[in-house]
């Protein structure tokens, strides 16, 4: 059968080609493969275990309390809080808060920024404390770094450096292990600077 076909394609394409060429030779090519090199290159590679792949840190979701809020009890949050309204209690986040409101009780955090709030208690603050302008802060304050610029009245405690910027007040005796104080800034109490 398929000689026949072949016999059937001769004969269409000699008729289709000029009167002075009759016959036409059809060969079956296939092309040759390229030889193949006895050394191949090595193209390995090492995974790297899954331990060792850069892993992105959790989304923390973060709880928001409006300014016309106010909440009266004790509030206890996983994730990062920001709080332009009012808690009548104390305050414990395993994340960040930034204090826009007022607090009046305590407050317990990985780190804390006070921006133009209150805080009527104790802040203990595993990292970073920053008390910016216009912030009222009454009670005593513990934290790896504390950084003010604000009025406070209670005492001061930081592991590493406390800062205290030009509109800093500070009624209250510092403990820290390192002192920052800029011109403008006022102590009322005694200092101690760890060695």
């Amino acid at each position: 059968m398929a000689k026949r076909m072949e016999n059937n394609f001769k004969r269409a394409v000699n008729e289709l080609l000029s009167p002075g060429i009759r016959e036409v030779e059809v060969q079956n090519t296939v092309p040759e493969p390229e030889p193949v090199p006895e050394e191949t290159p090595d193209v390995s590679f090492e995974v790297p275990l899954q331990s060792e792949l850069p892993i992105a840190p959790p989304r923390r979701e973060e709880a928001l309390i409006p300014s016309e809020m106010v909440v009266t009890g004790n509030v206890a949050s996983k994730s990062d809080m920001k709080i332009f309204g009012s808690i009548m209690g104390d305050l414990e986040c395993e994340g960040n808060v930034e204090l826009y409101g007022r607090v009046q009780g305590n407050v317990s955090a990985v780190n804390l920024m006070i921006q133009r709030g209150g805080l009527h208690g104790d802040a203990v603050v595993r990292e970073n404390l920053v008390i910016e302008d216009e912030s009222v802060v009454v009670g005593n304050l513990t934290a790896g770094s504390i950084h003010s610029n604000a009025r406070t009245e209670g005492h001061m405690q930081a592991t590493g450096l406390v800062k205290l910027r030009e509109k800093a007040y500070v009624h209250g005796n510092i403990d820290a292990g390192d002192l920052a104080v800029e011109c403008g800034a006022k102590i009322k109490g005694m200092v101690n600077i760890s060695e």
